[in-house]
């Protein structure tokens, strides 16, 4: 059997939830007729109008402002990654240039090697070419001493071969030096290197501008992470809920003034909101008669 005591209370919850319903049956009606004021006959409760637009207009600028942060947070986020894609292209690119270099330059030396090159236009690598014969003649010779000096010699100049092909390799960057190689290797090579170069002298300048653009807004990214787009939804969250209340205290009031403006032009949407306020008083004021007799019938109980 329900007590008094629990029949109070639900009926207590049953008001708190009637409340609100009422609450969004007035806010219904606000915004119905503030978004077609020609419902009306005359323009009514110019006040309150205000302070709807008035609200309407600081959360319109919340969303905006929490719109215009979100998209910059995920711009920076996307140039930051997108940074990030750039470097480990550049350093691939970077690999990728090496190997293409240490290939031309061991085809450069091998060509100059064999004579095929312009003496004058890589005499560097003619000198290295003549001084690698030359220890390897003494490095056959009858002298003991001069056999092992010069394998010596021999033994440091193949352990810089990387270090000489790249060096090699860079006077290819002439290009009356490139179209002096010879062989279909070569021309491959050549055309190899200079789309890595073209590749990489891009990236470098869109790495320079994302750079740029991250230096220049990092403090606001940073802000924003810290709390500013926290601050931002609670402000629309706010603006919204004062938004809601204007609307609200609009609708009761022409609730309230229902008799001089409803009449058979009312649109059929706005009738049955009236309609519905009407149900849900009456709902409300029976549930505020159970709470007085309950109440009444507990102090009975007292004496």
């Amino acid at each position: 059997m329900v007590t008094r005591e629990e029949l109070f209370q639900e009926t207590e919850e049953r008001i708190e939830e009637i409340t609100e319903v009422l609450r969004t049956c007035f806010h219904d009606l606000g915004e119905a007729v503030y978004k077609d004021q020609s419902v009306l006959p005359v323009k009514m409760g110019v006040s309150l109008l205000e302070e709807v637009e008035k609200a309407e207009n600081e959360m319109k600028e919340a969303l905006s402002c929490r719109e215009e942060d979100n998209e910059f947070v995920a711009q920076f986020d996307e140039i930051k990654e997108r940074k990030t894609e750039v470097d480990d292209e550049m350093e691939n690119l970077r690999v990728e240039e090496r190997d293409v270099r240490l290939c031309l330059g061991a085809l450069i030396y091998e060509q100059c090697s064999l004579g095929l090159l312009d003496r004058s236009r890589f005499s560097s690598v003619y000198a290295d070419s003549d001084e690698e014969k030359k220890l390897s003649e003494k490095a056959e010779g009858k002298s003991l001493f001069s056999r092992l000096s010069s394998r010596s010699a021999l033994s440091r100049m193949k352990r810089s071969d990387n270090s000489r092909y790249l060096d090699y390799s860079s006077l290819i960057d002439d290009e009356e030096n490139a179209v002096s190689l010879s062989g279909g290797n070569a021309e491959a090579l050549v055309k190899k290197l200079e789309s890595v170069k073209e590749r990489r002298a891009v990236l470098f300048q869109e790495k320079e501008d994302k750079e740029y653009y991250l230096s220049q807004n990092i403090s606001r990214r940073k802000a924003l992470e810290k709390g500013g787009l926290d601050s931002d939804q609670e402000r629309v969250e706010d603006s919204k809920a004062a938004y809601r209340e204007t609307l609200i205290n609009y609708g009761n009031y022409l609730y309230d003034r229902g008799g001089s403006w409803v009449g058979e032009k009312t649109p059929t949407e706005i009738l049955d909101i009236l309609q519905k306020i009407i149900e849900v008083q009456n709902g409300y004021r029976e549930l505020n008669e159970r709470k007085s007799k309950l109440q009444k019938e507990a102090k009975a109980d007292d004496y």
